[in-house]
C-alpha cells in the first residue's frame, strides 16, 4: 500500500495524502516549503523540503519549491508591494532611500516583522552594519521546543535582540523556543527564550522574548566591540 502523508498548517493536520497530491500542492502554492509532514513510522514531523529532498518519491521540480518558499512582501509607509521572489525582493530593496522603516512579511509569519530583524536580508542588500547594529559570529545555537525536540545549529549573526543561524527544518515561525548560545566570544553560554521570526532560505531568524540582563549586556557588549573592529578595518 502506498504511503499516506498528513500536513501541518498553522498547527492544523490536513490528510492522509498520496505522494502525487503533495506534490500537486506543491506546485499549486496550496503548500510551502517550510509546512510539516508526517507518515506512519517517522519519529517527529519534517518540512517539506526534507521531504522533496529525503523521500522516496520523485519531488516537484526544485524551481518549482523555490518559488513557492521565497515568495516576500515588504511595506514601508504602510503600503504593502509584492508577492516578490527572494532575488526580486533584495533588488526592490536596494531601490529604497532608508530602510529604518521597512517591515517583510513571507508565507509562514504571523505578522510583519522590522528588516533589521533579517540578518540574512541585511548581508545580502549590503546594507552597513552600523545602521543596524549586529555582528557576525562564531559558535552555535541548542534549540528546544515545546514539543520536547533538541535541534543544534550554526550560528550567523547576533544583535540585542535576536540571532540569525543556518537552520532550515525541525522550527516554524510563530515558534517558542528556548536557547542556549554557546561562543568563545562569551565566557559562558547564554540562555533566552525566543519566537521564530522566519524559516527561509536555509537561515532561521529568532527574535528574543526574554533574555537575562547579563546575557543581554554580554550580547551587547559583543556587538559594540565587532562594530568597532568593523569601522577600524574600513577605515
Amino acid at each position: 500500500m502506498a504511503q499516506k502523508w498528513f500536513v501541518q498548517i498553522d498547527d492544523q493536520v490536513d490528510g492522509p495524502f498520496s505522494a502525487s497530491e503533495i506534490q500537486t500542492r506543491l506546485q499549486t502554492g496550496q503548500l510551502a516549503a517550510h509546512h510539516l509532514v508526517w507518515a506512519a513510522g517517522m519519529e517527529q514531523w519534517r518540512n517539506l523540503t526534507w521531504w522533496t529532498r529525503e523521500s522516496q518519491f520523485v519531488a516537484p521540480p526544485a524551481s518549482t519549491v523555490e518559488t513557492v518558499r521565497e515568495v516576500w512582501h515588504f511595506a514601508v509607509n504602510g503600503e504593502s508591494k509584492g508577492p516578490f521572489q527572494r532575488g526580486i525582493l533584495l533588488e526592490e530593496l536596494k531601490k529604497l532611500a532608508s530602510l529604518g522603516d521597512v517591515l517583510l512579511w513571507t508565507k509562514g509569519m504571523k505578522e510583519w516583522a522590522p528588516l533589521f530583524e533579517f540578518h540574512d536580508i541585511l548581508t545580502q542588500i549590503g546594507v552597513n552594519k552600523r545602521q543596524f547594529p549586529r555582528a557576525d559570529i562564531n559558535g552555535q545555537v541548542t534549540i528546544k521546543t515545546n514539543a520536547g525536540t533538541t535541534l543544534v545549529a550554526p550560528l550567523l549573526t547576533v544583535s540585542e535582540g535576536g540571532m540569525g543561524v543556518q537552520l532550515e527544518e525541525g522550527v516554524t515561525s510563530g515558534m517558542e523556543v528556548n536557547l542556549e548560545i554557546t561562543s568563545t566570544a562569551f565566557r559562558a553560554p547564554l540562555r533566552a527564550k525566543a519566537d521564530v521570526r522566519y524559516v527561509a532560505n536555509g537561515i532561521t531568524g529568532f527574535r528574543f522574548s526574554f533574555i537575562s540582563p547579563e546575557d543581554k549586556g554580554a550580547l551587547v557588549s559583543f556587538v559594540r566591540q565587532s562594530q568597532t573592529r568593523f569601522v577600524l578595518k574600513a577605515s
